[in-house]
């Protein structure tokens, strides 16, 4: 396979070729002079030499197509270098709404996060990680580092009580996450969020993961959350759960918003994971592992360059044109 790396320039030798020829086509029309009388020449025969006439102005338009080819630089493909990245950065976006408080996941949505969290932080090594916590706001709970034990710690300390919980702005989770990664413009960034229900707060999602994709932020996203949705409980005075009941009906849990979700994550590059139960839940940031990892191990491919072949054949058309005109293909023309 060959690339051709500046095939912009090929206009520079069009007009070059092109009057070439002309005089080529030239030198090839028949021209003569006057004699009075042609006796003498009939028994003439023209030398080998005179048959060969047009092979200098060949040559020439031969050198000026090689260093033509030359200009625009062919490059052969040999194969791919593999390329390990130094280090990305990761922000961590946790949702806390007060529905993280469900049971669907053991023995709750938001201390099966943590643990998965705890999990994934303790596989990282030589990336900036940081977590951004969001209900009906958003804020940084630890910025980017590569203390590792300073964000388990961090982690280990989130609660409901953390944000205000009365609220899910997903949107603006992620725009907190994608200032942070922003000081770390032209470096790979992923933000990875997880979420158990439908943005009310704040920006769209939508409108955040353009402002991602504009800063080339690749947005994994989790869904959290049995499907149909978790049931809500009550808790009496004296500590039993029974089911809230609304217009005679148990209130339930709203589901994650897979098609939003999941649009965040495709306008970005990334993917959307729906984690139904703590196995999924962990299969998922396992996964998610394995997709940053494969991102460190970038194959390039590895060209070689063929401009030098055709730059040489363009020299040696030009030193055999000099030399037959000099001395067998002299013309008195």
């Amino acid at each position: 396979m060959v690339k051709w790396s500046n095939l912009y320039l090929v206009w520079i030798g069009l007009p070059v070729l092109l009057v070439l020829f002309l005089a080529f086509r030239d030198r090839l029309k028949a021209k003569g002079v006057f004699f009075s009388q042609v006796s003498a020449l009939l028994s003439y025969k023209p030398s080998f030499s005179v048959h060969l006439r047009f092979v200098p102005i060949l040559l020439r338009i031969l050198a000026v197509s090689a260093l033509v080819v030359a200009i625009i630089r062919p490059q052969a493909l040999m194969g791919e270098d593999e390329v390990k990245l130094r280090g990305i950065n990761i922000m961590l976006v946790v949702d806390l709404s007060g529905s993280m408080v469900a049971d669907d996941l053991k023995p709750d949505r938001i201390t099966a996060e943590k643990k998965v969290l705890s999990e994934f932080v303790s596989r990282i090594k030589n990336d900036q990680v940081g977590l951004v916590v969001f209900g009906a706001k958003s804020f940084t709970q630890s910025p980017l580092t590569m203390d590792y034990e300073v964000l388990q710690t961090a982690i280990k300390e989130i609660n409901l009580n953390t944000v205000d919980a009365d609220g899910t702005a997903i949107g603006d989770g992620i725009l907190t996450a994608v200032n942070r990664l922003s000081e770390f413009d032209g470096q790979t960034n992923i933000l990875i969020m997880a979420t158990d229900g439908t943005n009310n707060r704040g920006e769209e999602p939508l409108k955040a993961a353009e402002i991602a994709e504009a800063k080339k932020i690749r947005i994994f996203t989790v869904g959290i959350g049995a499907k149909g949705g978790a049931p809500v409980y009550t808790v009496d005075q004296f500590g039993t759960r029974s089911p809230f009941i609304v217009d005679g009906k148990p209130m339930r849990w709203d589901e994650p918003n897979d098609e939003v979700l999941g649009e965040v994550s495709s306008k970005t590059g990334g993917e959307y994971f729906r984690a139904t139960d703590e196995k999924t839940l962990d299969a998922i940031y396992t996964r998610i592992d394995q997709l940053i990892k494969d991102e460190k191990k970038r194959k390039d491919p590895h060209y070689k360059e063929l401009f030098n072949i055709f730059l040489l054949i363009a020299l040696g058309c030009i030193f055999l044109e000099v030399l037959l005109s000099a001395t067998w293909l002299r013309s008195f023309a």
